[in-house]
């Protein structure tokens, strides 16, 4: 597996997406652009019946803040969180959810696997969060590079300490890609 995805995005990598820049899906008067280098979905299936995505940063440092109380390792896993959703409305999406390999410092940090199912955890996130405003996402789908319109999760007042407590109790697996 890690031969095909290590294929995968060398080859993605030289199509041209290297630095794209997303908003944090908080309120607007907290909203920050912050480096993701990229991320790519539709890998293919793994074993467990997830789609594999990678989400990769520049930061090497993800807990600095991303505003709105947030750090950018909260808003990394918002962004995971809102795709996987906006993904599993696909009547076409045929797997259980995305496992996605998460990275920092361009790649030098694996930051772990995590597993978001779509009938379980996806949506019962955006229930209890909300769906805001969609934003323009860039997304490598197939090798090929996508802008796609992502609702974004309402992080916002008193769900900020309920997002943080979630995250940190949402454990990575260890990646084995």
């Amino acid at each position: 597996m890690k031969k095909n995805l290590n294929k995968f995005l060398k080859s993605t990598v030289l199509t041209g997406s290297l630095l794209t820049s997303c908003l944090v899906g908080i309120s607007a008067s907290a909203q920050n652009s912050f480096p993701i280098t990229f991320i790519a979905v539709n890998i293919g299936g793994d074993d467990d019946g997830f789609n594999v995505g990678k989400f990769q940063v520049s930061d090497k440092n993800t807990t600095v803040s991303a505003g709105g109380g947030l750090r950018r390792y909260d808003a990394h896993m918002a962004k995971m969180f809102e795709i996987t959703h906006h993904e599993c409305q696909d009547s076409n999406f045929k797997y259980r959810g995305i496992s996605w390999y998460y990275e920092a410092d361009n790649g030098n940090i694996d930051m772990g696997k995590f597993n978001i199912t779509c009938c379980k955890l996806a949506r019962d996130i955006a229930q209890a969060y909300g769906l805001g405003k969609a934003q323009a996402t860039n997304i490598i789908y197939y090798r090929a590079d996508n802008v796609v319109n992502i609702p974004t999760l309402n992080i916002t007042g008193d769900k900020v300490n309920k997002w943080l407590n979630f995250v940190q109790g949402f454990k990575p697996r260890k990646s084995t890609y």
